[in-house]
C-alpha cells in the first residue's frame, strides 16, 4: 500500500508555503571556531518567485557573536535579519524572504574582536 504523501511534512515554520528542503553546513573562523547552520527553505504561496529561509545557527562554545543573513529581494534591493547571541552552547534563529533562486549570505561576527566570516548558501 502506498501513501498519498511521498515526503513527511516539515515542522510548520510557514503555513503559507511549500517546504522545499533543508541546507546544512558550517562556518569556520580562525581554524578553531565553528558554527553549524541549517536553512529550512520554503516556496512562498503568498508572493510570486519568492523563497522563505529559516536559519538555525549553533555555536558549541562560549562567545558573544552576531549572526546576519542577507538575500536579494524580488522587488529590488536586499532583505536582512540579524541577532546577537551571548553565552555558551547557544542557538540563534533568523529568517528572511528573498528571490526564488538567490543565494543567501550568512555572516558570523565575533562581537569583541569584530572578526567576521561569511558563506553563501545556495537554494535547495
Amino acid at each position: 500500500m502506498t501513501s498519498a504523501f511521498a515526503v513527511a511534512p516539515a515542522a510548520a515554520d510557514d503555513a503559507d508555503a511549500i517546504y522545499l528542503g533543508t541546507r546544512k553546513g558550517t562556518v569556520s573562523m580562525g581554524g578553531h571556531l565553528k558554527w553549524e547552520y541549517s536553512d529550512k527553505q520554503y516556496r512562498s504561496l503568498m508572493m510570486r518567485n519568492t523563497r522563505n529561509h529559516y536559519f538555525r545557527v549553533t555555536y558549541k562554545g562560549c562567545q558573544e557573536w552576531q549572526v546576519r543573513i542577507a538575500v536579494a529581494h524580488p522587488q529590488g534591493g536586499y532583505t536582512e535579519d540579524e541577532t546577537t547571541v551571548s553565552g555558551c552552547n547557544k542557538t540563534a534563529v533568523v529568517s528572511n524572504i528573498g528571490k526564488l533562486n538567490a543565494n543567501v549570505t550568512l555572516g558570523i561576527t565575533l562581537t569583541v574582536s569584530g572578526d567576521t566570516q561569511s558563506v553563501s548558501v545556495k537554494p535547495v
